[in-house]
């Protein structure tokens, strides 16, 4: 009689930062339950002398400002792996540095603005942000959808270029284009709008330019995605491969009117880039790159 082969135990994880419906958190979440890690949230106080270390591959304290700092007693007592990921870069750089401190990471993950990494004491490594592709995923071809140019965010004297490029669109493209721009949609009604539209607009902040998650969720619509420059993105894209990038207001407009009257060429830029996020840039594959890790530290 043969053997049954004994299933491997699930991993687990104690993940540590306030949930959101929106923050990036909460897609990695998703992601490390998708391919089996069980998860311990904890949201606002952990107390590592009350947990059992060994039921545990590792922690990951995650940045979520909108919601109070995830406060840890007894961190000297954590024998496992600790990773610890940030969003943001000069405008809470003070605040992660103390966070940093209380949580003391074997590894600092960091979604953009490496040219802070000296600044922190623990290894740093890059770690993106990714898809949803449950979420944000659309198959409609570009020449069926009808806006032309969409943008979600929010507004901030951070955004002032930002504000005056979407101005300048609107004033020269009225009747002639369909646009759709500051929106307060979220999760599937946001995925739904980026479904809908032809381009997917990105524009950094004036002083702070940092890699978004807005680049991923346009990838993952299917929409073709223009971006200004901003650093670590050639890490991940090529520019006309993947997005397309602008420098100026007229080289924005001249690249608006270029794409939208040649689909057949937005389309394979589009298409590239939606099947590129999906084969590697899911929260699935985050997920799995932050067992990777905690296995390869525990080692």
């Amino acid at each position: 009689m043969d053997t049954p082969e004994l299933a491997k135990p699930q991993p687990a994880i104690i993940m540590c930062y306030g949930k959101t419906p929106y923050t990036p958190g909460r897609y990695l979440e998703d992601g490390l339950r998708r391919i089996g890690v069980r998860v311990v949230r904890m949201e606002e106080t952990v107390d590592f002398a009350a947990i059992n270390m060994s039921s545990y591959l590792g922690v990951l304290f995650v940045e979520s400002p909108s919601r109070p700092k995830v406060l840890v007693k007894n961190i000297h007592l954590v024998t496992i792996p600790k990773l610890f990921w940030i969003h943001h870069g000069e405008n809470r750089l003070n605040a992660n540095i103390e966070m940093c401190g209380w949580y003391k990471p074997d590894l600092l993950l960091m979604a953009h603005s490496l040219h802070l990494a000296h600044q922190f004491p623990s290894p740093v490594r890059f770690f993106p942000f990714g898809v949803d592709p449950h979420i944000f995923q659309s198959a409609t071809p570009l020449v069926e959808r009808p806006v032309d140019i969409s943008f979600v965010g929010g507004q901030s004297a951070l955004y002032r270029t930002r504000e005056a490029r979407m101005k300048y669109m609107e004033t020269e493209l009225k009747g002639k284009r369909t646009v759709s721009f500051n929106k307060k949609v979220f999760l599937h009604d946001l995925s739904s709008l980026y479904g809908k539209s032809k381009i997917v607009f990105n524009h950094t902040a004036d002083s702070i330019k940092a890699f978004n998650m807005r680049i991923f969720e346009g990838m993952g619509c299917g929409a073709l995605v223009f971006s200004d420059y901003a650093p670590e993105q050639e890490m991940l894209f090529q520019d006309r491969t993947h997005f397309v990038l602008y420098q100026s207001r007229n080289d924005l407009m001249n690249k608006i009117d270029y794409y939208l009257n040649n689909l057949q060429e937005a389309q394979l830029i589009a298409g590239t880039a939606q099947n590129y996020v999906r084969q590697f840039h899911t929260y699935d594959h985050r997920a799995e790159q932050i067992i990777n890790w905690m296995k390869k530290l525990r080692a």
